[in-house]
């Protein structure tokens, strides 16, 4: 090995000084994530939280490789609800939904249901699937849960109003009053904070924090459920399991148990049938009328005969001089010849 001497020296200390600066900021990051929890790590509770009931949710991602899920040892272990998924978009989305509702009931666990919102297809459709599934497990059961985080392609005037259509037609057909779970960036961002729904339980997901930040979003004040985690670590699950927490004691979960049942359709009369119209009454029996007396023929003027030239009326003539006359007459004379004896005056004299 060659000795290095003081030029070699001073070439290489620029190097080594940035070396040593890169360690340094490589140290200082490392140390930074170690101390920083992620998003999802879980946090510990605050110690406001005494106290409160704890529970956690299920779908198919709660069975890998087929593994079954031991909700004795769940229950035992301090959880004291479940929600299961029931539904994703227009149909069915857990094949384990019939088993573990049925286990984590038998374990003591209050049991509930959710749904997994897909604003790109019909929100009536996908109310009606869930509906339909939560009434074939029947028996009581928390209210059922609409679970929206995503928007698909929607702004936020029109995820208001799926969200709006699916909330309506579900409390019709279940007679309870859903839940809403989301989380503040979606709420925020994608529903444009509405306040429209804020009558609706909150069921809020926020991880890496020993409380929910406040003010709550969409005009809530208050918090029903609490998601906290999604890897959290529960006896009788195989894998990481979402944490969740009631806010409320687990005798004040009981009130929140109930039937699913479809609501009252509202109630339309059919209209009535038309009454039948009603028989002519027959008229009163009178002797026959007699039968009309012909009418008498009118009295007419006899026409007078007709006549040379047409004329009906008599006629004053004069009688020139130069005619021969009778003994006694001076012509001329004006005399009036009645209409009978017209036709015997020479028509010159008419």
């Amino acid at each position: 090995m060659t000795p290095v001497g003081p030029p070699a020296r001073r070439a290489l200390l620029p190097r080594l000084l940035v070396a040593l600066a890169s360690a340094a900021a490589l140290a200082l990051g490392l140390l930074v994530v170690v101390m920083s929890p992620r998003a999802d790590a879980v946090v510990p509770l605050s110690p406001a939280f005494d106290g409160l009931a704890h529970g956690v949710d299920s779908a198919s991602w709660q069975h890998p490789h087929g593994a079954a899920v031991d909700w004795h040892a769940a229950a035992t272990s301090g959880q004291s609800f479940a929600f299961v998924k029931a539904t994703e978009g227009t149909g069915p989305a857990n094949r384990y939904y019939e088993a573990d509702v049925d286990q984590a009931r038998a374990s003591g666990m209050s049991v509930g249901s959710y749904h997994k919102a897909r604003p790109a297809m019909d929100p009536l459709v996908q109310a009606r699937a869930f509906a339909t599934r939560l009434q074939s497990v029947g028996g009581q059961q928390l209210p059922p849960v609409l679970d929206i985080e995503t928007d698909e392609g929607k702004n936020p005037g029109e995820l208001i109003e799926w969200t709006r259509v699916f909330l309506t037609e579900l409390q019709h057909l279940t007679g309870r009053t859903p839940i809403i779970y989301t989380y503040r960036f979606f709420w925020i961002e994608r529903m444009d904070n509405t306040t429209q729904f804020s009558e609706y339980p909150l069921w809020l997901a926020e991880y890496g924090v020993s409380e929910p930040t406040l003010p709550v979003i969409g005009g809530w004040s208050e918090w029903l459920f609490w998601q906290r985690a999604e890897t959290g670590e529960v006896p009788g699950f195989t894998g990481p399991v979402d944490l969740n927490v009631f806010a409320g004691t687990r005798e004040d979960l009981a009130p929140w148990v109930g039937p699913v049942t479809p609501g009252e359709a509202p109630t339309i009369e059919p209209a009535p049938e038309p009454a039948p119209a009603p028989e002519p009454e027959p008229a009163p029996e009178m002797a026959p009328a007699p039968a009309p007396a012909p009418a008498p023929a009118p009295v007419l003027d006899p026409a007078p005969a007709p006549i040379a030239g047409g004329h009906a009326e008599p006629v004053t003539i004069t009688i020139p001089e130069g005619l021969p006359a009778p003994d006694g007459v001076r012509l001329p004379e004006t005399v009036t010849v009645p209409p009978e004896l017209l036709d015997q005056i020479p028509p010159e004299f008419r």
